[in-house]
């Protein structure tokens, strides 16, 4: 529960995800999209979770703003992104950290670790493919409307993940 909880309340991550969702064209496309986010964060998760690599917060959380406000760019300036498999990998690996980061406030038992690391991963894949379940279909129609208002949704909506990119990044650097 606590990972699913995590994703509905890390706005930062829902954000993101939303963004790379802008740039998806097919049920395929955000299959590699999300597996390589998956596949990414939880490898960072564990490490982080274990002790075997760590990294400051800030450096971290400025750190995923900042994959926020590059997303939000490509989808405001390049009207056909189409982002890569590639790019969710590199940027899970930073969202991975920060998953750990709030795992490990919650100071688990030593003696269940693998246990609370798997469920709170479980969890937080739930909770992003409910979001993708229910985003992914509303910017299908977005994209698929010919009426000029609705066209400037998903930039528009850009915008504002950017600028909050951009207060996420100010307060986690500074």
């Amino acid at each position: 529960m606590l990972g699913l909880i995590h994703i509905f309340t890390g706005y930062d991550h829902i954000l993101f995800v939303i963004s790379l969702l802008f740039g998806a064209k097919t049920i395929r496309h955000i299959l590699g999209l999300v597996t390589g986010f998956t596949i990414a964060h939880s490898i960072t998760l564990a490490l982080a979770t274990l002790d075997i690599v760590t990294l400051p917060s800030r450096f971290v959380e400025s750190a995923i703003a900042l994959s926020i406000i590059y997303v939000a760019l490509m989808n405001i300036f390049n009207k056909d992104s189409n982002h890569q498999p590639w790019l969710a990998f590199g940027f899970g690996l930073i969202h991975g950290f920060g998953f750990a980061g709030i795992l490990s406030e919650m100071r688990l038992d030593t003696n269940h670790m693998a246990a609370s690391l798997l469920s709170f991963n479980i969890g937080i894949e739930i909770g992003q493919l409910l979001i993708v379940s229910v985003v992914f279909p509303l910017i299908l129609w977005i994209k698929k409307l010919t009426l000029k208002p609705i066209l400037w949704v998903i930039p528009g909506t850009s915008v504002a993940i950017l600028c909050f990119g951009l207060v996420w990044f100010i307060q986690r650097a500074f």
